[in-house]
C-alpha cells in the first residue's frame, strides 16, 4: 500500500482512503467519507522518488503501475490481498514502535506553520484549547505581520489595528467553532482576549471577522486586566494561559453576561426573520456574475427597516445576517472586515449562483469516484478510473499534457525543476469539455483564491482529484501540490506569485501572468474637461523647478523650487504637482475606472498602473498620452503648494496656486543627496541571493515607456541653481528636526528590493492546438536595497502634503486627511519610542515587531478621514497626499477638491468662506459622499500595499530554488526565537529577515524546547522553504542563550 501522500506520523484508521495505488478502502470507511478523507499542509521534504517515466509492468510485480514504487502489501499480481488481510499487514508494518509519531492534533503544529488544517477531522468543543489557536491576518488583509522591515508607505496608508473593549469574532485554525472576545490590549507581544466561554486567550496575530467597536468601556475590562498574571516575559504569560492561571470567570462575569446577552438579542432576531435569511442565497447573489455589497448592505435588502435604531441597524442585527453569511460556505465571502461592522468597507464577495452549480458538478463526480472504489475493492487504481468516465477522462488528459511537460522539464519529488530552455505547456483553452473546465476552474478556486475554510468539506474534493492522478506520490495532497498541478497543466505559469490571487480588488480580474483587468473602460475622451484653472493659472518663468527622481523613472509627477523672500533666514519652497484633476471631470467614467486600482502596484512581472489600460499592466494608446502630456515637462501645468519656511524650521505662511513650469532640470536622488553632503544612514552590510543568469536584454518591462528625459548633475548646474538646491537641503533638515521632535521616525531603515529578468524566447516555432511556448527560468536577485533616500525629496513632498491640509483646513473643505485614530496617549507612545524604538533605528538595527504593534494600539492606526487630525509617526498635525496625482486616487480628489474651491474663489474673488458659502453645492465630494469613498478607498489602498509585498514570494522562490536544486542557498544561517509553541518555535532568520519555524525534533537536542526563551538565537540550516505558502523551515545546528545572543541589524550578512 503506498502511503507517500501524508507524513507518517499523520497516518491513522481514517486515512484508508489515502493515496493508494492498488485498491480500495472498505464500505464503512466511505459512510463518512467526508470526514475522513483529509489532507495536510505540513510539506516537508520527502524522500526522492521521481515519477517518471511511468514503466510498462510486466504481469506478477507487485509494483504500483502509477508511482512505479514496490509496494509489498500487494500482491504479485498488483492487486491487494482481501481487506482483513491487508490491514493486519498495514498495521505491523506500521506499527507505533516502527516511527516516530507527533501528535498532529497538538495545539502548536498550527500555531508553528500558520498553515491551515483540515479541521473537518477534529472533534469539535466550545471549551477546546485548540480554539484558541487564532488565525493569523488573512492574505488578502493589510494587518500587521512579523518578519519584515516597515517603511513609510505602511505608516502613511495605515495599518489595522482594533482597540481595547472591541467585541471581535475570530477564527480558529483547528476548530469549525468561531471564537468570540472582547479584546483586552497588546501586551508583552501578545494580542490579550476574554472569550465568551470565561477564557483568556492570547495571539501574535488575527483578523477579526466581525467587530463592534467599543463594546465594554475601559472600566468594564479593568477587573480582567488587574487579574492578568503578573509575570515578567512572553514565555511565561504563555505558560500562565496554557496551565489556566487566567483572570477567573467570577472576575469576568459581568463581560461574559454582556457577550451572552448580545449573542442571544443576536439570535432573537435571526429567529424572527429566518424566512428570508434561510432563502439568502436566492434574495442577495446573482445568477452570473459576483456582486461587492458591505454587511449594512446585505442587511438592508433582508430585515425590516422597523429594526433601525438612529437610521442604522444595531449590531445585534447585523450579527445575525452575519453568521447566516458564514453559514453559506460557497456563495459569500469576507473581502474586507473592518474595524467596525457598521463601516462602508465592511464587505462580502457575492459570489454567483453558478459557482455553486460547478461545486455541485464537481462533488458528484468525486463521490462517484468514491463509490466505485467501495464498490470494486479489488480493482486496482485504473481498473477504478475507468468506471469513473467523467474523472477518467479528465485525469487521462492530465496526465498526458504534464508527461509531455516532464519531458522538457523534470519533477523531482514532485517539485519543478528550473530550466534555461523554454517550456512547452498546456494552452489556457487546452479542452472544450465542460466537465474539464469545471474541475480546472474547482481546483483554481481551491489552490489559488484560497476560497474554502480549513474545514470545509470541498478541500477533501480536491486532495482526491490530485491522488487520482497519481502523478505527485511524495507529496501532500494540499493546495500547494494543487498549484504545482495546474502550472504543469500550463493553467498557472510556473513563476507566477501566488499570494496576489488572494487579494481581489472589487470590480476587477486577475490576469493570470500579468497584472489586473477592470470591469470598466476608461473612456478617456469622454472624461476630459477644459483646463479649469485656466484663466489663473500662474507662469514661473524665472524659477528653476528640479525635478529629482531615478534616472529609471518613466512618469515624473513632482518637482521643487526657492524663492528668496528678502530676508536671509526665510524662502519660499515650492512643490509642484502633476495636474491631471484640473483636465479630468471627477465624475468622469475615468474617474470611476481609477478608483478601481487606486495607486500603482509595483510587483515584478504583475506591474500594474492606477493609469492601464483595461487588460491590467502598464499604459495602453489612449492613457499613455494622457500620462506623457500631464508628466512634468517644460510648459506641463502644475498644481503647486509653496510654503514659506525659516532656517528653523518654522511654516510663516503658506499658498496653493496653479502654475505652469518653464525651466525644469531633471536630478537623480542619489546625486543630489552626495552634492548637498547628506548624512548617510547608520552603515548596514548588504545582503544579496542571486539565481540563475542575467540575460543580456534590453527589454523594459511590461507596460514600461521608454524614457526622454535629459538628465543633469548636480555640479554642472550654474551656480545660483547650485546654492538654491544647498539652501532647500538646509531647509528641509530644519522641517525634519521640528517634525522628530514631535516623534516623527528619525530613519526608515531600507526594505529588500527583487530584480527578475525572463529570458527571451528564441526559437518561437507554431505549436499544436493546446500546448503554448513559455520562457525559461528568470534571474532573480534578492538583496538589501539600496539607499535613495533624498532629504530635499523625502521632507519637502511631507511638507506639501502639509500646506494642503492646512490650506483645506481653513476653508473646513473634505480631503483624504491621514491622521492617527486617536492622539489621547501621545506622551505615552512619545516616551515608548524614544526608549524603546528610536534608539535601534539610529544604530540601524529593524525595530521589532511587538514594538510597532504596540505603538499602533496606543495611536489607534492610521485612518482616512474627511477631518484633520495629527499623525505621530509623522509628526505633523495634519496631512493628506498630494504631490502624485498620476500615481494614486486620494491625491487626485484632494486636487479635485482644491481646483474646485479655487474656481469658486476666482469667481467669488476672496476667500472660501464655510459660514457663508455651500461647499456641498461648490465641491465635486460633498462632506457626506466623500466619507463612503475613502472608506473604500482605504480598503483598496491596503490591498494594493499587500499585493506590493508579493515581493517576499520572489524571494522566497528563488531561496527554494537554490536549496531544492542549485545548491547555493546559504549554508547556516542565524535564526532568533520570537515565540515558542508546544510543538516548537517561530522566529527569524537573517537572510531579509524571513519568518521561519523550528519544530522541536528539528532542534537536534541542541536545547530543551521549555528552556528556550524568546531572543535566543540558534545557527540553523534549511530543512524546506515552501514559496506557495510562504513558509522556511529550519533544523538546529547551534543553541545560542540570548546572553549571548547579537542584535539583529537591518541587511546584516548572511552567514555561509
Amino acid at each position: 500500500m503506498e502511503w507517500k501522500a501524508a507524513r507518517p506520523h499523520h497516518v491513522s484508521a481514517t486515512l484508508v482512503t489515502s493515496n493508494r495505488p492498488g485498491g480500495a478502502s472498505s464500505a464503512s470507511s466511505y459512510a463518512h467519507v467526508e470526514n475522513t478523507v483529509r489532507y495536510s499542509t505540513e510539506a516537508r521534504n520527502p524522500p526522492p522518488n521521481d515519477p517518471l517515466p511511468v514503466p510498462d509492468l510486466a504481469e506478477g510485480t507487485n509494483v504500483s503501475p502509477l508511482t512505479a514504487v514496490p509496494d509489498p502489501l500487494l500482491g504479485k499480481n498488483g492487486a491487494r490481498p482481501p481487506m482483513r488481510d491487508y490491514l493486519r499487514l498495514w498495521i505491523d508494518a506500521n506499527r507505533p514502535d516502527k516511527r516516530v509519531v507527533a501528535d498532529s492534533h497538538d495545539l502548536g503544529d498550527q500555531a508553528l506553520t500558520h498553515k491551515s488544517i483540515n479541521s473537518i477531522v477534529r472533534t469539535q468543543t466550545s471549551q477546546s484549547i485548540n480554539n484558541e489557536v487564532i488565525n493569523p491576518e488573512q492574505a488578502g488583509m493589510a494587518n500587521l505581520s512579523d518578519g519584515r522591515v516597515f517603511n513609510r508607505d505602511d505608516f502613511e496608508v495605515g495599518l489595522e489595528s482594533k482597540k481595547p473593549g472591541d467585541l471581535v469574532e475570530m477564527r480558529s485554525s483547528s476548530s469549525r467553532t468561531p471564537v468570540f472576545a472582547v479584546y483586552l490590549g497588546f501586551i508583552a507581544s501578545r494580542h490579550h482576549f476574554y472569550g465568551q466561554q470565561g477564557r483568556w486567550i492570547m495571539s501574535t496575530g488575527f483578523t477579526s471577522l466581525f467587530t463592534v467597536s467599543n463594546f465594554a468601556s475601559q472600566v468594564e475590562i479593568q477587573p480582567i486586566l488587574d487579574a492578568l498574571p503578573r509575570v515578567n516575559s512572553t514565555e511565561e504569560f504563555d505558560e500562565a494561559r496554557i496551565n489556566d492561571r487566567g483572570p477567573p470567570r467570577a472576575v469576568g462575569m459581568a463581560l461574559i453576561e454582556k457577550m451572552h446577552n448580545f449573542m442571544t438579542e443576536a439570535n432573537a432576531v435571526r429567529l424572527q426573520n429566518l424566512d428570508k435569511l434561510d432563502r439568502i442565497r436566492q434574495l442577495v447573489a446573482a445568477e452570473t456574475h459576483t456582486k461587492y455589497l458591505s454587511l449594512f448592505e446585505i442587511a438592508d435588502m433582508l430585515l425590516p427597516a422597523s429594526l433601525k435604531k438612529d437610521g442604522k441597524f444595531p449590531a445585534q442585527a447585523l450579527f445575525a445576517v452575519h453568521t447566516t453569511l458564514f453559514s453559506d460556505e460557497i456563495i459569500f465571502r469576507p473581502l474586507s472586515p473592518s474595524s467596525d461592522c457598521h463601516r462602508r468597507d465592511h464587505l462580502f464577495e457575492v459570489f454567483p449562483t453558478t459557482m455553486a452549480d460547478v461545486l455541485a458538478t464537481v462533488s458528484t463526480i468525486v463521490r462517484h469516484y468514491w463509490v466505485v472504489t467501495d464498490k470494486f475493492p479489488l480493482e486496482s487504481q485504473e481498473g477504478v478510473l475507468s468506471k469513473c468516465g467523467a474523472l477518467n477522462h479528465f485525469i487521462n488528459r492530465c496526465r498526458r499534457l504534464i508527461l509531455k511537460y516532464r519531458e522538457r522539464r523534470a519533477s523531482v519529488n514532485g517539485y519543478i525543476a528550473p530550466s534555461a530552455k523554454e517550456s512547452i505547456v498546456g494552452d489556457l483553452e487546452w479542452t472544450s469539455d465542460r466537465g474539464h473546465q469545471q474541475i480546472i476552474q474547482f481546483l483554481q478556486w481551491w489552490a489559488s483564491y484560497d476560497l474554502f475554510e480549513p474545514g470545509s468539506r470541498y478541500s477533501t474534493y480536491g486532495s482526491t482529484i490530485l491522488r487520482a492522478t497519481g502523478l505527485y506520490p511524495d507529496r501532500y495532497l494540499d493546495q500547494s501540490t494543487a498549484w504545482t498541478f495546474l502550472q504543469e497543466l500550463g493553467i498557472i505559469p510556473l513563476w507566477e506569485v501566488p499570494s496576489r490571487y488572494r487579494v481581489r480588488f472589487p470590480g476587477t480580474d486577475i490576469v493570470v501572468g500579468g497584472g489586473i483587468s477592470r470591469n470598466e473602460e476608461p473612456r478617456v475622451k469622454e472624461s476630459l474637461r477644459e483646463d479649469i484653472a485656466a484663466e489663473y493659472r500662474h507662469g514661473r518663468d524665472q524659477q528653476r523647478v528640479f525635478c529629482i527622481d531615478s534616472p529609471e523613472a518613466i512618469l515624473i509627477d513632482d518637482g521643487v523650487s526657492l524663492k528668496p523672500t528678502g530676508k536671509s533666514d526665510e524662502f519660499w519652497i515650492s512643490i509642484h504637482a502633476a495636474d491631471p484633476a484640473s483636465a479630468i471631470r471627477p465624475d468622469s467614467p475615468l474617474s470611476k475606472y481609477m478608483e478601481l486600482i487606486p495607486e500603482n502596484i509595483y510587483l515584478h512581472g504583475h506591474f500594474q498602473a492606477m493609469l492601464s489600460g483595461q487588460d491590467g499592466g502598464g499604459p495602453d494608446k489612449a492613457v499613455q498620452d494622457l500620462v506623457q502630456k500631464y508628466s512634468l515637462s517644460k510648459g506641463s501645468p502644475a498644481l503647486t503648494f509653496s510654503a514659506k519656511v525659516n532656517m528653523a524650521g518654522d511654516i510663516l505662511a503658506h499658498k496653493v496656486e496653479p502654475t505652469v513650469l518653464s525651466n525644469v532640470t531633471y536630478l537623480d536622488p542619489v546625486d543630489v543627496a552626495a552634492f548637498c553632503l547628506e548624512p548617510r544612514p547608520p552603515p548596514m552590510q548588504k545582503q544579496e541571493l542571486v539565481v540563475g543568469s542575467k540575460p543580456a536584454t534590453d527589454k523594459l518591462p511590461s507596460g514600461a515607456l521608454a524614457s526622454s528625459r535629459k538628465m543633469s548633475k548636480a555640479a554642472d548646474l550654474e551656480q545660483p541653481d547650485k546654492e538654491s538646491l544647498l539652501t532647500l537641503y538646509r531647509l528641509a533638515e530644519a522641517l525634519k528636526r521640528k517634525r522628530v521632535e514631535k516623534g516623527a521616525t528619525p530613519y526608515f531603515p531600507p526594505g529588500t528590493s527583487v530584480d527578475v529578468v525572463f529570458p527571451p524566447v528564441k526559437n518561437k516555432s507554431k505549436l499544436p492546438s493546446g500546448l503554448i511556448q513559455r520562457p525559461g527560468d528568470p534571474y532573480i536577485r534578492a538583496h538589501t536595497a539600496d539607499d535613495h533616500n533624498c532629504s530635499v525629496v523625502g521632507n519637502l513632498m511631507v511638507l506639501a502634503g502639509e500646506v494642503a491640509a492646512r490650506w483645506a483646513h481653513e476653508r473646513k473643505l473634505p480631503v483624504p486627511y491621514r491622521r492617527d485614530v486617536s492622539s489621547a496617549r501621545y506622551d505615552e507612545v512619545r516616551k515608548f519610542v524614544s526608549e524603546q524604538v528610536y534608539p535601534d533605528v539610529e544604530k540601524g538595527m529593524a525595530p521589532d515587531f511587538d514594538k510597532i504593534a504596540r505603538v499602533l494600539v496606543m495611536t489607534g492606526g492610521v485612518q482616512l478621514s474627511t477631518d484633520p487630525g495629527p499623525h505621530f509617526m509623522m509628526g505633523i498635525d495634519m496631512y493628506t497626499k498630494t504631490t502624485s496625482p498620476l500615481r494614486r486616487f486620494s491625491d487626485l480628489i484632494a486636487h479635485w477638491q482644491i481646483h474646485a474651491a479655487l474656481a469658486e474663489e476666482h469667481r467669488l474673488q476672496r476667500p472660501l468662506d464655510p459660514e457663508q458659502d455651500n461647499l456641498n453645492a461648490i465641491l465635486p465630494f460633498p462632506e457626506a459622499d466623500l466619507k463612503n469613498t475613502l472608506a473604500l478607498l482605504h480598503m483598496r489602498e491596503k490591498m494594493a500595499r499587500v499585493v506590493s509585498r508579493g515581493e517576499k514570494d520572489w524571494i522566497l522562490m528563488a531561496l527554494a530554488r537554490a536549496h531544492r536544486f542549485d545548491g547555493t542557498a546559504p549554508g547556516k544561517l542565524r535564526f532568533t526565537v520570537t515565540s515558542r509553541w508546544k510543538s516548537g518555535v517561530i522566529g527569524t532568520v537573517d537572510l531579509f529577515k524571513l519568518r521561519a519555524t523550528m519544530r522541536v525534533q528539528d532542534m537536534n537536542d541542541k536545547a530543551l524546547l521549555m528552556k528556550v526563551h524568546v531572543g535566543d538565537q540558534f545557527d540553523v540550516e534549511l530543512l524546506n522553504v515552501d514559496p506557495y505558502q510562504g513558509t522556511v523551515e529550519v533544523t538546529a545546528m547551534e543553541y545560542i542563550p540570548r546572553e549571548k545572543a547579537k542584535p539583529t541589524l537591518v541587511g546584516e550578512p548572511v552567514a555561509s
